[in-house]
């Protein structure tokens, strides 16, 4: 049977379907919580992280943002007032930084994307995907 990835069906959709785009990308990001928060070896790797992060997907209008306290994320939809880092891109972008054919650097090198906060905040917000994204290619990769 072939290795099925759960991620990558629910990415092909957000790509596929506008409609469903914020349902779906809710659920990512409520399964990628999950995990972050019920795996250890993750949380050790969030620790120094302490912030909040807020992104909004410019041609979706749809806010969102993560808090990270003690090695724990917690997600909520909307704007949050006291988020020091803030990301502005689109559906489009957001798309390709998560399937890996664009790095969250290169976009903003490129101007698509708009950042406010500190470098050290960027690089911490890219590198929470990253781990996420490394650590479920890794199991998926030990499972076939």
């Amino acid at each position: 049977m072939a290795n099925h990835d759960p991620i990558n069906s629910l990415l092909d959709i957000l790509e596929k379907d506008a409609s469903q785009f914020v349902r779906v990308l809710d659920r990512i990001i409520k399964i990628g919580v999950k995990i972050f928060n019920s795996t250890e070896e993750l949380q050790e790797e969030l620790l120094g992280f302490d912030d909040i992060y807020q992104t909004y997907i410019t041609d979706m209008d749809f806010n969102y943002w993560l808090k990270v306290t003690n090695g724990k994320i917690e997600y909520k939809r909307g704007v949050n007032p006291d988020a020091p880092f803030k990301m502005n891109y689109t559906k489009d972008m957001i798309i390709k930084i998560l399937k890996r054919e664009i790095s969250g650097t290169d976009a903003f090198m490129r101007g698509e994307i708009n950042v406010e906060g500190s470098l050290t905040q960027g690089l911490r917000y890219i590198k929470l995907f990253r781990t996420f994204f490394k650590y479920v290619q890794n199991r998926n990769n030990s499972s076939s």
